[in-house]
């Protein structure tokens, strides 16, 4: 089983691979929501396109390298861990305050029962984890926040959990993370807002584009 690790020791093991069906084309993404190497070319050329922005085109490249693993540092792939779910996409930011870049940012969720992220997930819990990758440490301070708006389908529960530094990349890159009592059942959830933090520069504050996600809790 493939795993992501965050910086800090928090390992989380993927689940098997989804297979396509016979007789079907392959799926364009896997079950974590991962394009396949056709759709990656094709961002790719997208991207290298003359008419596309420069800005835009090297947000592009940087989706393409993290998923190929050639990209920026921030998740590496060791055996073992709890299951996880990504969202459904990564979350390019939508502008920095204090800096001109633009990291890109992947959430993903981890449901109980699971020992990491410490003090550990219970069963009918959730939690929510995102990094910032290509930044610094959480600041203290934050200019807005990263929140998830969720609903559990099966039984009706609703909330908003709010996302804060509790310990894991406590180098960089900035991560974020907060459990939600959801119960069991399938869980649709809206991970949006920014995260502040620190550079060399100072304190950059970094919005991001809003990604959805859907959770099976036990």
């Amino acid at each position: 089983m493939a795993a992501v690790s965050l910086a800090g020791g928090t390992a989380l093991a993927a689940a098997p691979a989804a297979q396509a069906l016979p007789g079907l084309p392959p799926a364009p993404i896997d079950h974590l929501g991962r394009p396949n190497e056709q759709i990656l070319k094709e961002i790719e050329n997208f991207a290298k396109s003359p008419q596309v922005p420069d800005d835009i085109g090297d947000t592009l490249m940087r989706v393409v390298g993290f998923f190929r693993g050639d990209g920026e540092p921030g998740v590496a792939m060791p055996e073992g861990g709890p299951a996880f779910t990504q969202f459904g996409w990564p979350a390019p930011s939508t502008g920095c305050q204090g800096s001109d870049g633009s990291p890109i940012g992947m959430g993903m969720g981890v449901p109980g029962p699971a020992d990491l992220p410490l003090p550990g997930v219970p069963r009918g819990h959730i939690d929510f984890v995102f990094t910032a990758l290509g930044t610094g440490p959480v600041s203290e301070r934050q200019a807005n926040g990263m929140r998830v708006h969720w609903v559990n389908i099966n039984n009706g529960r609703t909330g908003q959990t709010p996302l804060r530094f509790n310990g894991i990349n406590a180098d960089g890159p900035g991560t974020v993370n907060g459990q939600a009592n959801t119960g069991g059942g399938t869980v649709v959830a809206l991970l949006e807002g920014g995260v502040s933090t620190d550079e060399d520069s100072g304190r950059v504050s970094c919005d991001y584009i809003p990604t959805v996600g859907v959770f099976n809790v036990r």
